[in-house]
């Protein structure tokens, strides 16, 4: 869900996000810097009413990286308080798997022309610098969900009790 597409006088009451983990082979992150927001993030955004959380991130990381991958697992799960301040509504961020990338499927990821409204850069993150671009929120969530991607703990995603294959 683009940010734009929120109606602000009907926010949802509680917001599903659906962010990507995507590494290359030197171990760097992807990250996004959106135009709304101060900080670096992980590519994803909100799923629509009754859309599988697994479509919601492919959806969004196309959208906004250009780059197509199935996701059908995810590693971590983040709620997120409500923001009286921007009357943001509270929620759970949900951090797919997007795995780890060949050097050349790497190299496509751009920032689509229809997301350049929200999204000012995406780049490669070596772990070592994360706390530079990720504020500490996002940068904890990333580092949760890396402790279990290199632990293999990721889940399956359902949809209606079924796995998402």
């Amino acid at each position: 869900m683009a940010h734009a597409d929120i109606d602000p006088t009907a926010p949802p009451r509680r917001r599903i996000g659906a962010v990507v983990l995507v590494q290359d082979p030197a171990g760097r992150i992807l990250l996004v810097k959106p135009t709304y927001k101060p900080g670096w993030q992980l590519p994803g955004g909100g799923a629509h009413a009754g859309e599988p959380v697994a479509e919601a991130a492919e959806r969004e990381l196309a959208q906004e990286t250009g780059l197509r991958l199935r996701i059908s697992h995810f590693l971590a799960l983040d709620q997120i308080p409500a923001n009286p301040t921007t009357g943001t509504a509270e929620g759970f961020n949900i951090v797919c798997d997007g795995g780890t990338l060949t050097r050349s499927h790497a190299a496509t990821a751009t920032i689509p022309e229809p997301a350049r409204t929200e999204l000012e850069d995406l780049h490669w993150i070596p772990l070592g610098q994360l706390g530079e671009y990720a504020r500490p929120y996002q940068e904890r969530r990333i580092r949760a969900a890396l402790h279990a991607q290199q632990r293999r703990e990721s889940l399956p995603l359902l949809h209606h009790g079924t796995p998402i294959l």
